[in-house]
């Protein structure tokens, strides 16, 4: 059968109703064309906001190809194959909420007078789709500090605004609303609509078509009924033009879930190829009171200073919310077919946050993963623990190289990153040095490894490992741990000096009075 249809076809009903397809064997071009259809490269990011509890996100050991992801990661480890994860991503110092946000898709906090990678993506493939580019969001401004509500930046640097409404963004991409405003509410289904359409295409597809087309049409319906759910169970608010918005969900979870199902959608129907979401402002004061939390994510994300046994479990229980919503995004996309392959496989997803500690805001280790194959470009599977601090702009610069962007530089970075496409790349490895402990009357020296206590019951904790010897306990003030940059040096070998007492015949640290990088940066460089 030769019968073909338009990549861009759409399935038609009353009153002007459109929907797009995904692709279809019906779309690729018959034996006489020149060339097979490719799928298109479509680039995602989604950002978990206020950093993350390192004992929890960091993967500690392990090497490229052999490695154990970390307690946090366990909600999307059933992907590990699909996933390239980045460590010692960021630079030395202190980050700002705003500046966390900036430096995500920006690669650098100063760089304010230029476009957002995904702008420049937008620019490069935005213009065979119907929309360019989608920014997405869960909450509104914060007031406060403006620039902590933005990922997205145009050609002068100014904030994109965001939208966050699952509905009225389901309603543009597609119905068309505007055109009946006042029959919004007498709309029926808008599959019930083109269902017409919809048959004589299945009649005419073959057996694969058929499959996806159930699907799509499955998934449509599914993602109208959440939605009507989410109108019915909060009640309708005020409109624009005419016509009534849709109510508010009644919990986040609600509401991000039907936006990572509209996301998915709007990619399969190839209604846009770029698309950035946030999962919450940095800085975010949403209340997860669905999971049980009471306290804001910002007061919890800071859980050194606040600290307390139930507000780290607070604070672990909205990340690992964070990460179920990546997992359930890369669900989505991974069980959609797409040409030859899955919507996953074509796709380019970044997901992670601008800072790393969330209590000292630190711009180190910041968590990066890219999820997809993008079309054979991505080598997945791997965990890349790079040698050095690598800027995010270095990633940016490669990203845009994947879409066919071609710079000599971005936010500062000349080279980009190695490594992504399999390629050779520095690795981390643990230079050797000597441990060991020097005591003068109160006065304590030790030189050896310093890392955070894994035990949930004491967050606020470090220990320095000496080889033989129990490890020592640093317990300080938040003033110390802030002045010294403690979190920076987690994992690294340092000497660290201070005030000292006995506690159970081993020395206690209570007060620092000097910190010595072995192989690092001096503390003190609050330049973030």
């Amino acid at each position: 059968m030769n019968w073909r249809i338009n990549r861009r076809s759409f399935l038609r009903g009353a009153a002007g109703a459109l929907l797009p397809l995904p692709y279809l064997n019906l779309m690729e071009p018959t034996a006489q064309a020149a060339r097979p259809a490719e799928p298109p490269l479509r680039f995602l990011t989604l950002l978990k906001p206020n950093g993350v509890h390192p004992p929890s996100w960091n993967i500690e050991g392990g090497a490229e190809s052999d490695f154990r992801m970390s307690p946090l990661m366990r909600p999307f480890a059933h992907h590990k194959e699909d996933l390239l994860i980045l460590d010692n991503m960021g630079d030395f110092g202190f980050s700002s909420h705003s500046n966390s946000t900036r430096r995500f898709l920006s690669g650098h906090h100063q760089h304010t007078q230029g476009p957002s990678i995904d702008q420049l993506i937008a620019d490069r493939i935005g213009g065979e789709t119907p929309h360019r580019s989608l920014e997405l969001t869960t909450e509104g401004l914060f007031p406060n500090q403006v620039g902590c509500s933005y990922i997205s930046y145009d050609r002068q640097g100014a904030p994109i605004p965001r939208e966050s409404d699952p509905q009225l963004i389901f309603d543009r991409l597609f119905r068309n609303p505007m055109s009946h405003p006042r029959k919004r509410q007498e709309m029926r289904s808008l599959l019930d609509r083109v269902n017409e359409d919809a048959s004589a295409l299945s009649r005419r597809a073959g057996y694969e078509d058929r499959q996806v087309l159930d699907q799509y049409l499955s998934v449509v319906r599914e993602t109208e009924q959440r939605l009507e759910h989410i109108q019915v169970s909060s009640g309708p608010r005020a409109g624009i033009q005419g016509h009534k918005r849709p109510g508010r969900p009644s919990n986040l979870d609600e509401q991000v879930d039907a936006m990572l199902d509209i996301i998915a959608l709007a990619l399969w129907t190839d209604s846009t190829r770029c698309i950035t979401y946030m999962l919450g402002n940095s800085n975010s004061r949403m209340i997860f009171d669905f999971l049980g939390v009471k306290e804001q994510h910002h007061y919890l994300s800071h859980f050194f200073r606040n600290f307390s046994r139930s507000n780290i479990d607070g604070l672990l229980k909205i990340s690992l919310w964070h990460m179920e919503k990546f997992a359930y995004l890369l669900d989505r996309l991974k069980g959609y077919q797409d040409h030859h392959g899955s919507l996953l496989d074509h796709s380019i997803v970044l997901f992670g946050s601008g800072m790393g500690h969330s209590d000292n805001h630190t711009a180190t280790r910041i968590p990066t993963i890219l999820a997809g194959k993008g079309k054979g470009s991505i080598r997945t599977g791997r965990y890349l623990r790079f040698s050095e601090n690598q800027q995010l702009g270095r990633l940016h610069l490669t990203l845009l190289e994947h879409f066919g962007i071609n710079q000599t530089s971005y936010a500062g970075s000349t080279r980009p990153l190695p490594g992504l496409d399999g390629s050779p790349y520095e690795a981390y490895t643990e230079r050797p040095f000597a441990s060991w402990i020097r005591l003068e009357g109160d006065t304590l020296t030790v030189q050896g490894r310093l890392r955070l206590s894994d035990d949930l019951s004491e967050a606020k904790v470090f220990y320095v490992d000496v080889e033989g010897k129990k490890p020592i306990r640093v317990e300080v003030a938040f003033k110390d741990f802030h002045r010294f940059n403690l979190a920076y040096h987690c994992g690294t070998p340092v000497i660290l000096q201070g005030l000292c007492s006995i506690r159970e015949g081993v020395p206690l640290l209570h007060k620092i009075t000097k910190l010595t990088s072995l192989f690092g940066k001096k503390p003190g460089s609050q330049n973030g």
